[in-house]
């Protein structure tokens, strides 16, 4: 298996400019009946999709549901204290600037970027094989004993290459997805030798609410995105994404941690990758 070329990417698809999409198309086509006939209308995106080279797997969701506000923060954790949980703080820290420090061990390293994200490498051989239940076993544990909680993590992408296993888990909060978190564990058999995680906590649940974006004119934008052609969607879930410098709280990434996460459709396509369409 190409390991590269099944990278998983988080696409964030800004749909503003093209927003008369769906109307102009639905009354080219007149192919079904009115709008409130749900259903229908999702059976005609579907059509429209297809005929474009998008395959949807997934059901449509029915629209009108709101999400409550969240306030989030990155996670964030000082060289220090991931030094003492990774290494029992006989690791050598390495500060490279701009917000980079590496830790190092004779047979592992640390790289942590502006204290909220966190690449683990380490040797590790091992003749195991593992199933995709037990290397999840297996790869929470090994966040569990670096003092990383697990209960809010959902494994949605998992891939073998021989005795190689690379796990993909996401933020969940009450169910729903949380983005852009992740947590990415590569094992050779049973030993995790690569990690890297960026990290979302929800601080508070405001008692406002937001209501999701129409899924079928969500999915109908996707006509302008070419990219897409000879591509599946396998699931459509509400979510959440929270990314500080689209609401103006910084300049750039490495001093945004804390906003408002805003409500979205998260598409999963064939091969893993994530599509977030926002309003």
């Amino acid at each position: 298996m190409n390991w590269e070329k099944a990278k998983t990417v988080l696409i964030v698809a800004l749909l503003i400019t093209d927003a008369f999409l769906a109307g102009i198309l639905y009354m080219d086509r007149r192919r079904v009946e009115p709008l409130e006939n749900a259903p229908a209308f999702h059976r005609e995106t579907k059509e429209m999709l297809a005929d474009a080279g998008i395959k949807v797997e997934a059901e449509i969701p029915e629209d009108g549901d709101t999400l409550p506000v969240l306030d989030v923060a990155f996670e964030t954790q000082t060289p220090e204290e991931l030094n003492e949980r990774f290494f029992h703080g006989k690791g050598k820290p390495d500060d490279r600037g701009d917000d980079e420090i590496i830790i190092t061990t004779p047979r592992a390293k640390l790289k942590v970027l502006d204290n909220r994200r966190f690449i683990y490498e380490a040797d590790g051989t091992s003749n195991a094989f593992l199933e995709k239940d037990e290397a999840e076993k297996s790869a929470l544990a090994f966040l569990k004993e670096r003092g990383f909680a697990t209960d809010d993590m959902h494994l949605y992408y998992s891939e073998t290459a021989g005795n190689r296993r690379r796990l993909i888990f996401t933020k969940t909060y009450k169910k729903n997805y949380v983005e852009s978190a992740y947590t990415e564990v590569k094992m050779v058999g049973d030993k995790v030798v690569y990690m890297d995680r960026m990290w979302i906590d929800v601080l508070e649940e405001t008692r406002e609410r937001e209501a999701l974006p129409m899924a079928t004119q969500s999915l109908l934008r996707l006509l302008s995105h070419k990219s897409l052609k000879g591509r599946t969607i396998k699931k459509i879930d509400p979510c959440y994404y929270f990314n500080p410098k689209e609401q103006g709280a910084v300049e750039n990434l490495t001093h945004g941690t804390r906003g408002y996460a805003t409500v979205a459709w998260r598409m999963e396509l064939d091969g893993g990758e994530e599509l977030v369409l926002l309003h």
